[in-house]
């Protein structure tokens, strides 16, 4: 039995699970939507414009079946069923300081589903901004600064497990399309600046900046955008000129800072002159534009690696490091990514000193190169039904140390990456 109901906006109240609006898009006061509704959201909705919406009833509030008990339209209270399978709404903010909240890697339950639901929810909401900027409408910065704000509040409360999901979700089939790529270019953004120790607000303007850093490609031809990664006979020429598209279009909205501009400006152009900027005009690259550069670079390697299935995350960290020995990066934003990510990144498969083949699932924060494994495959070449946990930053019981020795082809067809590491 489906949970799902359509409702007149008029029906709607607090407490209701929100699935999607039945209407524009662009009529929606959110930038996401999937949340249980505050009265704040509800008087929103009511004040848009919009008619008809979807709610989840088995994650949030039914219509009352008493009659007299219905709330009048406008009205924010409603009668529950039962209580609400959330604790709180998925919109709450938090004060922004300098010193941010005790940061806690231990998950509650549903937790961790939040933090999936949340970066799938933006990428759906941003494909619709995104095809709504081809057909000139206004970019809508209000609701884009608070999906900043939430993602920056995620990766303040759990940090390595945003990390770890981000690198899970890379390993799906690859994305031509360039919402989860700005996505999870800004999550990984904010998480590289946290080991920076940025303040919160630097932190929320990279995150707006990279969620907007590459919009100017919807001014360019879809199949020269989709693929834009390692074809042969791409116009780079033309493809570059997305940064001062992009540049024109965020100039449209004065609610954008010039330093999110900047960054978007500046995010192509990297220390050792390569990449390109043509509006600098000679200035000094600032540190928020390194950063953005440098996690739009890594993100684009793996994505050009799962084109390929033969680039690992490991590898894509270990070129970004001898680049970054050359020049082209600061060394310390390098570092700071690889605390982030891992020295073996979750995802990455290599082979132990046993001889066995194992995924790795998890860092071990204090032991980088010893992270946690599922051996899959044994020293003999048998896979393993189930493959076998072993934790290499503690003592195994082999009685000797077990240690990684080679990073392994991440394409190899026999192993179900993804089902692994879930």
């Amino acid at each position: 039995m489906t949970t799902r109901k359509r409702l007149a906006c008029s029906q709607i109240c607090a407490g209701m699970y929100l699935v999607r609006i039945l209407d524009s898009w662009w009529k929606s006061p959110f930038f996401r939507h999937r949340r249980l509704l505050s009265s704040h959201d509800v008087q929103q909705l009511l004040q848009s414009g919009i008619h008809e919406v979807e709610i989840d009833t088995a994650k949030g509030l039914d219509v009352p079946t008493d009659a007299e008990a219905f709330p009048l339209p406008g009205t924010l209270e409603c009668h529950s069923k039962s209580k609400t399978p959330f604790d709180q709404d998925e919109s709450s903010r938090y004060e922004s300081s300098a010193c941010p909240p005790e940061r806690k890697d231990g998950l509650e339950d549903g937790h961790q589903e939040r933090l999936i639901r949340l970066r799938e929810d933006t990428i759906a909401a941003l494909e619709d901004m995104f095809e709504g900027v081809k057909t000139g409408q206004a970019i809508p910065s209000v609701a884009m600064q608070e999906t900043a704000k939430a993602f920056v509040e995620k990766a303040l409360a759990h940090p390595t497990v945003l990390a770890e999901i981000m690198l899970i979700e890379h390993l799906e089939q690859f994305d031509p399309t360039l919402y989860s790529h700005v996505v999870d270019t800004a999550l990984l953004s904010i998480l590289v600046g946290l080991q920076l120790k940025w303040e919160v607000k630097q932190l929320e303007e990279i995150a707006v900046a990279a969620l907007l850093h590459d919009v100017g490609y919807m001014r360019l031809p879809l199949n020269l955008v989709q693929s834009r990664w390692g074809s042969i006979g791409i116009d780079y020429s033309l493809l570059q000129q997305h940064v001062d598209m992009g540049v024109a279009l965020i100039h449209k909205h004065s609610e954008f800072s010039q330093d999110i501009v900047q960054m978007v400006q500046e995010h192509h152009a990297y220390l050792d002159g390569s990449g390109y900027s043509t509006i600098l005009g000679g200035k000094p690259v600032s540190d928020s534009g390194i950063l953005l550069g440098l996690t739009d670079y890594v993100d684009e390697l793996l994505a050009v690696g799962n084109v390929g299935g033969s680039f690992p995350v490991a590898l894509a960290i270990r070129r970004v490091y001898q680049e970054a020995q050359k020049g082209k990066f600061p060394t310390r934003f390098v570092e700071a990514m690889i605390r982030v990510l891992g020295v073996y990144p979750v995802g990455t498969v290599v082979q132990l000193s046993t001889g066995e083949d194992a995924v790795v699932v998890k860092q071990n924060p204090e032991m980088s190169v010893r992270p946690q494994v599922k051996i899959f495959r044994t020293c003999t070449g048998e896979i393993l039904k189930n493959p076998e946990m072993r934790n290499l930053g503690i003592h195994s019981e082999l009685k000797y140390e077990v240690r990684i020795t080679k990073v392994l082809d991440s394409a190899d067809p026999s192993i179900n990456l993804r089902e692994i590491v879930s």
